[in-house]
Order: structure tokens, then sequence, then C-alpha cells
């Protein structure tokens, strides 16, 4: 007679290995898409807040608008940068391009921001900062393009 013993555990060992192995090819992935996907999700959040690319000229998207807020109210110092994607033709823009614009908060009176695309048409815009509210809305506007505003608070 022969005894054959159970073997528990096998398929839970299984399945931790190709989760593994799944999380391993999804960060590859993006590690080298993770710019272009960035650009496909710029163009569908434009699209939603109504600014269509044309495909004609220089046109930007703001993809980001960074704040950050220190000190204790009722006045803070106030960073505003962001995050910026170029189109020329209709395609992103090459490394290079520089991208120049204001960024202005509640209760503060704002500063000069820039930046300048990598590879991939993306700025990363420096920062402006200052005196200002603790809390209230930021504005960045890029020159010959859009705004974009956003509310913040400490």
């Amino acid at each position: 007679m022969k005894i054959v013993k159970k073997q528990e555990g096998q398929g839970l060992v299984e399945y931790a290995l190709l989760l593994v192995l799944v999380a391993i090819v999804v960060i590859a992935i993006l590690a080298i898409l993770g710019d272009q996907i960035s650009v496909v999700f710029a163009r569908v959040v434009a699209g939603l807040n109504g600014q269509d690319i044309s495909g004609t000229g220089t046109e930007y998207i703001i993809s980001g608008v960074d704040v950050s807020v220190s000190g204790v109210p009722p006045f803070c110092t106030v960073s505003v940068g962001g995050t910026v994607i170029v189109f020329e033709d209709g395609q992103t823009a090459g490394s290079g391009v520089g991208v120049s614009g204001s960024a202005s908060w509640s209760g503060g009176s704002g500063g000069s921001v820039s930046g300048s695309t990598n590879s991939s048409g993306i700025a990363n815009l420096s920062s402006a900062s200052g005196g200002g509210n603790c809390s209230g809305q930021a504005t960045i506007s890029i020159s010959g393009g859009p705004s974009r505003t956003v509310d913040y608070g400490n």
C-alpha cells in the first residue's frame, strides 16, 4: 500500500512567484514608457478640461501644479511650480525647448517660473516663492499658453 502525502501550500507559493514576476514586468514597462504614458494622460486631462491640441504651432498642457506652504497662519511662505508638456505641430517637443511663465498665489506678489523640456517634451518648472496666505488659490500661467489654478491650504 502506497501512502500519498498532501502537498498543501504549493499553489500559494506558485501564485506568489507569478505575482512577483508580473510586478517586475510592470515596473520595467513603466520605467521604459513612463514619459509616454504621462503624455497620453495629459492629453486626456487636457481634453476633459476643454483644452484641445490643434496640432499646429507650439502648444502647452499644464499637467501639474505643485504648491507647498510653510509657516504659521495667518501669513506663510508659498512655493509654486509645475510640470508642462510641450507640443510642436501635434507631436511632443524634443529636449531643450524653453518654457516660461508666471506663478501667483493668494495674498502674494507671485513670481516667474521657467524650465526646459526633456527628450519627451516634459518641462519641470522652477518654483516661485514668497509670502502669502496660508490657504487660497495658486495659478501658473504659461507665456503664450494656458493657465491653471489649484486650491491649496496649510
